[in-house]
């Protein structure tokens, strides 16, 4: 008995160093911001500007219409992956994965150079109706924020839905057809009620996401006209250097998303929990499916996402390779822009550096920080039982509950008075990264922790095995999975971040998402895109040991 109080006071001592680490860089920095800003002043002047109104209820409109349309996007996705076994499911799952994990610049920049007024999908539209100007003109309007949205998040709805849809047991639509019931009947009274729960927990995690989305409506909103609350507080802080007006729409925008993700975390722990067992009863091979209008519907679902997923990836790829002396000239193939990458002796070669160098720098250490905070907290708060365990893991995921916008406006609150090479310091947006990252770790790490593990432990510690011999030998190699998907994952977050990190990076603290974006927004879409290629390649390294290392880790 004394033993093991004892390891609870040594496991309690190593819980307060990552609780201690999202205290300070986290609590902190948001209660700077509410602190000096939730004036009864401040609050009725912004509440009564019928422009802030606006962006309020603009807010919640492109999140609900983007959830929805998420929602619509991976249903069919959710059925094939549930009913069906054929090869490649693995692959497919994981290039629906990929949009989620690619950096949003990236998807923005996609977009732009696919479904633009000048895009492959006009051009090829125009060339077809003979017709001189763009047939679609989608860009800059809210139907272009919703398309965004859905291909970004589709994939969470796709993958809840799916897994609840795999739990639902066969013997129950068996039992309701022999009793006479239809196939729409079963649906709406067998399967439905079971798929509910996810298909709420995964609208609730895509509104959440789209809630807080920045760098689609920066780039593809266009003006004030489609601006929310994250892109407001970022205008407001880095151009009007109005922090109070800021401070008081991060309040809004923070009650609101941490509502939504309480909401999330509740009906998570309504979701089915039994183990999938797939058999040939339950699952179909897909040439079965694959007859008459069922068959033309799902073949139609897949060109769709092909070209949701693909199309705008291979479109930055393909004009990474194009050169176009002036714009009336025509594109050749030519490799300029990668060649220039690294030239340091030109500006934009330099600037390339620096921001590759960072990236690869801030993504390194945030993977480091985190796996270890992380890591501890998921794997103290599984193995050891303590009445305030659930209030310890609600304080530390509730920083995926707030925009890293907030949070970089947090910094900047703490920050103002110090000198400007602290302020400034890569340091500062490493632990910004850290904070966004800790909580996907956290998830990752305790999925991979079962109650087997403790019981070969405990083995173990009979044996007469050491404390430290046990977390070697039983421990460790058991949470390896989650612990390399969680790095992985935290990798490629950090390398893809642009919220947090357009408010608190300097010329020396560059970020290659970033620097696309200054491209972006000087037109130099070449460029951006030969940037844009070496961050998917960062991504997808990350991406492909997440699926290798992290198989169980789901």
């Amino acid at each position: 008995m004394g033993a093991r109080t004892l390891g609870l006071n040594r496991g309690t001592w190593l819980l307060a160093l990552p609780v201690l680490f999202v205290l300070i860089f986290f609590y902190f920095p948001l209660a700077a911001i509410f602190s000096g800003s939730l004036s009864f002043g401040t609050i009725f002047q912004v509440l009564s500007d019928p422009y802030y109104r606006h962006i309020i209820r603009f807010t919640f409109l492109q999140a609900g219409l983007s959830t929805v349309f998420a929602l619509l996007l991976g249903l069919p996705g959710a059925y094939i992956l549930s009913h069906f076994r054929f090869p490649g499911k693995n692959i497919v799952k994981g290039i629906a994965t990929v949009p989620f994990v690619l950096p949003s610049i990236l998807v923005v920049l996609g977009f732009v150079l696919f479904f633009g007024n000048s895009g492959i999908l006009n051009r090829g539209l125009m060339a077809l109706t003979g017709r001189d100007e763009p047939v679609l003109r989608v860009l800059y309007s809210l139907w272009a924020i919703i398309l965004a949205h859905g291909f970004y998040n589709f994939p969470i709805s796709m993958r809840i839905v799916a897994a609840a849809w795999e739990k639902i047991s066969r013997t129950e639509i068996d039992a309701a057809s022999t009793l006479g019931a239809g196939r729409g009947r079963v649906f709406r009274t067998v399967i439905l009620p079971q798929l509910l729960p996810g298909m709420a927990a995964s609208s609730a995690l895509v509104f959440l996401f789209c809630f807080m989305s920045f760098a689609v409506i920066l780039v593809l909103g266009g003006g004030p006209e489609f601006s929310t609350l994250e892109v407001e507080v970022y205008r407001l802080a880095r151009f009007s250097l109005d922090l109070e007006k800021a401070g008081v729409l991060a309040f809004l925008g923070s009650v609101c998303s941490l509502l939504v993700l309480y909401g999330y975390s509740r009906l998570q722990h309504a979701l089915p929990s039994g183990r999938v067992i797939e058999s040939h009863m339950q699952m179909k091979s897909l040439r079965q499916g694959l007859r008459g209008k069922q068959g033309f519907l799902l073949s139609l679902y897949v060109i769709i996402i092909c070209l949701l997923i693909l199309s705008p990836l291979a479109a930055v790829a393909v004009r990474s390779f194009q050169f176009r002396p002036g714009w009336a000239g025509s594109a050749s193939f030519s490799l300029k822009w990668y060649r220039e990458l690294f030239q340091t002796g030109s500006g934009y070669g330099r600037t390339v550096t620096r921001a590759l160098v960072n990236t690869l720098l801030f993504g390194s250490v945030t993977a480091c920080i985190s796996v270890v905070l992380g890591s501890i907290t998921a794997f103290l708060l599984r193995r050891e039982k303590r009445p305030g365990n659930r209030l310890v893991e609600t304080f530390m995921i509730l920083p995926m509950g707030v925009s890293p916008v907030i949070l970089g406006l947090g910094y900047l609150k703490v920050l103002g008075s110090l000198p400007a090479g602290i302020r400034g310091s890569w340091i500062v947006i490493v632990f910004a990264h850290s904070i966004v990252a800790v909580p996907f770790v956290i998830r990752s790490v305790s999925a991979v922790i079962r109650e087997s593990h403790e019981l070969c432990a405990e083995a173990a510690g009979t044996l007469g095995a050491s404390p430290l011999r046990v977390f070697t030998s039983i421990h460790l190699p058991l949470l390896k999975p989650g612990i390399l998907a969680g790095a992985a994952f935290a990798f490629a977050l950090s390398a893809g971040e642009m919220n947090a990190t357009i408010i608190l990076s300097s010329e020396q603290t560059i970020t290659i998402p970033i620097a696309m974006y200054r491209l972006i927004s000087s037109y130099n879409y070449y460029g951006a895109c030969a940037l844009g290629v070496l961050l998917m390649l960062l991504c997808l390294l990350a991406f492909i040991t997440i699926e290798k290392l992290g198989n169980g880790a789901e």
